[in-house]
């Protein structure tokens, strides 16, 4: 599940976090209405109970009748008794293969009724209703207001129709057979008849208390149950006291038993107006209370409604108010990552909670790296610089190093003409000593040739001395570049210590989300919303410590280069130190080497000067003939070393040069790395 979940976006997941609860709303909406609906078809189901009672109790109105002597016939009641279970099938409440249905048509399969037969089938009508009333629900019916009518339509009036029919039993009794001609009533008949006539005012009793138990629940109906109540006293008080006049009060019973049964029938028209009265109270409450039930379903599934809508409304809001800082974060990452960010715009303040936390450590971030992107860029700007002034300085060094090269070959190449000549002085200093004035002539073209020398070693020195202060100068500009580096090398560790930082604020943000899922998993389904937000924090960090490694990756590759850098800056600073102590000894040899010039050229003009002493002195010229061929011999091994160290600082200028070229390589390349970074 994890692994599914992992390569589904976080907006995704914070959209599917409230659909368990949505269901869950939705299946207590269909639980809530199919209980209600229920209750409606509970109700539903006691009206047609209450319709298809009618026909029934219109049957046992006129089943009472056949207990009429000759009245007996059932041919009236087959035809009702058809329509009844028609009807009651059509309902669907009962089927025929209920006992008291297949009984109560078996009933009316006879002729005619009997006493037992009559009795019978008023009993198993009676059954039917109960029945009726269970299956339809009327008999399990917990209101009050309509628990009361229904007590009367069942139970009170057809308890009132059984006391009627032993009434009229009495008299079938009374009027057949022997009892016929005896002109009073028997004593049984008579117990009978005082039983019955006790029952119905209690039954009469009852049918008033259950429709003064009614006036409390049912206050729609008040008028009309209190009127009900009013005719019940009256009509059973008008009925009771005719039974009493008949059975009690009279001593003689009457000739014929029409007037009797006319006087007990009329309790079956009062049960039947008592129950037709309460079974259209009991209509009215029932069809309210169905009507009631449907509005109440209505409203209730209106109001679910619009509770749905408004926290679909809020989980929408509260959808955005987390998505837009996670996407502006995630923005502003991936800007970083990229390698080209505006480290001048923040992040904006996402308030007092994780997210806020983690975009104020970005800003505090940005603003460190910030101010070591524009200390980079100054450092790099000046190693540029110098780089490129130790360029210009060592072409001229190149240059001079050159000139004093050419220079030193020009000396070599007279030292050894010079050299020559002393050989040939020498080998001919006989000669020489005969011939003064060809002597004289000699030492005055040496004398010239001195002089010359004197002036090219004069120059020499000159360029000795200013080869030395470029090399200096060099030097100087190496240093300044060495301690840019080192600059640089500070400021890159800065950075990496920054970096260290962040990576720290990385893996205690990772921390922070693995507590946060821990939490969560504790807190079990109310923790999942939160263990997904973890998570995604959790991506989060490993990104921002994957783009830290990248940076830091960057910083090493820069540190590297500074490293080669000092290096090179280094050996730059040795071989011009090299440089400046050859360009000293080269000055001193020059120096000696005028001094021996001078010497020479005191000797000449002394020679010069005492050509009279010439001869004399021959053996003193010839020794110091051999003295100045050895000189001249060092002078050329003085000048040919003189060359090879200017052949060695042109080399050295060369290196410096290269040197200078990689340090600006390398400078502009930290350049572009920083400059991939805006900072104004």
């Amino acid at each position: 599940m994890n692994a599914y979940f992992s390569n589904v976006s976080i907006r995704f997941r914070i959209i599917l976090l409230p659909i368990p609860i949505l269901l869950f709303l939705l299946i207590l909406l269909f639980l809530f209405l199919r209980m209600q609906n229920a209750d409606i078809e509970f109700t539903s189901k006691e009206l047609k109970g209450i319709q298809i009672l009618k026909p029934v109790y219109s049957v046992l109105k006129v089943g009472l009748t056949k207990l009429k002597i000759g009245n007996e016939s059932t041919d009236e009641l087959v035809p009702l008794v058809s329509e009844g279970t028609k009807l009651i099938l059509t309902s669907g409440i009962m089927t025929e293969e209920i006992n008291q249905v297949k009984d109560w048509n078996q009933d009316v399969k006879v002729k005619s009724f009997d006493t037992n037969s009559a009795h019978q089938f008023i009993h198993h009508t009676q059954s039917l209703a109960i029945k009726i009333g269970d299956f339809s629900h009327l008999i399990l019916d917990p209101e009050l207001e309509s628990y009361y009518q229904m007590d009367i339509i069942l139970f009170q009036v057809p308890e009132l129709w059984k006391h009627v029919a032993v009434l009229k039993e009495v008299i079938r009794d009374e009027y057949l057979g022997e009892n016929r001609n005896k002109k009073q009533f028997l004593d049984t008949s008579n117990t009978k008849a005082i039983l019955s006539i006790h029952g119905i005012e209690t039954i009469c009793l009852n049918i008033e208390n259950s429709n003064t138990k009614s006036l409390e629940s049912a206050l729609k109906y008040q008028s009309k149950i209190k009127d009900n109540i009013t005719q019940v006293k009256t009509k059973c008080k008008s009925y009771v006291e005719e039974l009493k006049k008949v059975f009690l009060n009279e001593t003689i019973k009457p000739e014929s038993a029409d007037e009797l049964f006319s006087i007990i029938h009329k309790g079956t028209s009062l049960g039947s107006d008592i129950q037709n009265e309460s079974i259209l109270i009991l209509e009215n409450i029932l069809q309210d209370r169905v009507s009631e039930q449907r509005w109440q379903r209505m409203m209730n599934f209106i109001i679910v409604m619009i509770a749905l809508s408004l926290s679909i409304a809020l989980i929408w809001i509260i959808f955005k108010s987390i998505n837009l800082p996670l996407r502006t974060i995630l923005v502003k990452i991936e800007e970083l990552s990229s390698g080209n960010a505006d480290l001048t715009k923040k992040l904006p303040s996402f308030g007092e909670n994780e997210i806020g936390e983690i975009s104020g450590s970005i800003n505090r971030f940005l603003s460190q790296l910030h101010d070591i992107i524009v200390q980079l860029k100054h450092s790099v700007n000046q190693v540029e610089k110098s780089s490129e002034q130790l360029k210009h300085d060592a072409s001229s060094v190149s240059d001079n190093a050159a000139g004093l090269a050419s220079t030193t070959e020009e000396s070599a190449a007279s030292l050894e003409e010079l050299s020559s000549s002393f050989e040939v002085m020498f080998g001919s200093i006989t000669d020489e000593t005969k011939n003064i004035s060809k002597i004289a002539e000699e030492i005055r073209n040496i004398e010239y040739s001195i002089v010359n020398i004197e002036k090219e070693l004069s120059q020499l020195s000159i360029e000795s001395v200013t080869s030395t202060q470029l090399a200096e100068k060099g030097n100087g500009s190496i240093r300044s570049t060495d301690q840019s580096m080192e600059e640089i090398r500070v400021a890159t560790k800065e950075i990496s210590g920054i970096v260290g930082l962040i990576t720290d604020i990385s893996e205690q943000t990772n921390l922070l989300a693995l507590n946060a899922s821990i939490e969560a998993a504790r807190a079990g389904d109310a923790g999942k919303g939160f263990a997904v937000v973890a998570e995604e924090i959790s991506k989060l960090a490993d990104k921002t410590r994957t783009s830290v490694k990248n940076i830091m990756v960057l910083i090493t590759k820069s540190d590297t280069a500074v490293n080669a850098g000092i290096d090179h800056v280094n050996e730059t600073v040795n071989v011009l130190n090299e440089i400046v102590g050859q360009s000293n000894r080269i000055q001193m040899g020059v120096t000696k080497l005028k001094s021996e010039i001078s010497s020479q050229s005191n000797s000449l003009t002394n020679v010069s000067n005492e050509l009279i002493e010439l001869q004399s002195l021959a053996e003193s010229i010839e020794t110091s003939c051999q003295e100045q061929k050895r000189t001249s011999e060092d002078m050329v091994v003085s000048v040919n070393s003189l060359s090879g160290n200017a052949q060695e600082l042109a080399q050295s200028s060369e290196d410096l040069n290269r040197v200078s070229v990689t340090i600006s390589s390398v400078a502009k390349t930290i350049s572009t790395i920083a400059n991939s970074f805006v900072t104004s």
